[in-house]
């Protein structure tokens, strides 16, 4: 039974990774696109076009955070491997203290994650009592903003997955099933 929640959690995990893919690589084509529109607007047909160049801001912000949180899954996030290599240089039982600080890590992560991202419902409750709309675009700021939330959203789901199951020892097993 204990596995059944675990394929699941894992499966659940899975679809909203595919998500986030499908999300990121929409949001990279209209990006592209918008930045296209910039140019040809700006340099070729002289006519000035605010809203492509504002589009592109807002979807830098949401790739930036919706991508941070896909970057948990494949440790894409910079990582210094210098406590790796002193423990591996004076440790007896190198991985176990490697799980183990791995573990403290992404616990002190979360508390990181989990504080910002309190203050940061905090200021968008602040912002909602007085909406704002886009020069350009005329949306409401909400909008671009809850970006960030949903980035710290990701991270923080993510980064918890990280403590029930290890993403490469994952990999390696569908590896050996697939031999």
């Amino acid at each position: 039974m204990k596995m059944a929640k675990y394929d699941s959690a894992r499966k659940f995990e899975h679809g909203i990774t595919k998500l986030e893919d499908f999300f990121l690589f929409a949001a990279l084509i209209v990006l592209t696109g918008s930045i296209l529109i910039q140019i040809i607007g700006r340099y070729v047909l002289r006519i000035p076009t605010p809203w492509c160049e504002e589009l592109a801001r807002y979807l830098f912000i949401a790739l930036t955070y919706v991508g941070s949180g896909r970057a948990f899954i494949n440790g894409g996030h910079i990582g210094i491997d210098l406590v790796d290599t002193l423990v591996e240089k004076h440790s007896k039982e190198p991985v176990g203290f490697m799980k183990k600080f791995n573990r403290v890590s992404v616990l002190v992560t979360e508390a990181f994650i989990i504080c910002f991202g309190v203050i940061y419902i905090q200021y968008l409750q602040k912002i909602a009592a007085r909406p704002q709309v886009s020069a350009s675009m005329h949306i409401n700021m909400m909008i671009p903003m809850s970006f960030v939330l949903i980035g710290i959203l990701l991270m923080s789901y993510h980064n918890i997955c990280r403590l029930f199951y290890d993403y490469e020892a994952g990999e390696k097993e569908k590896e050996g099933e697939e031999a």
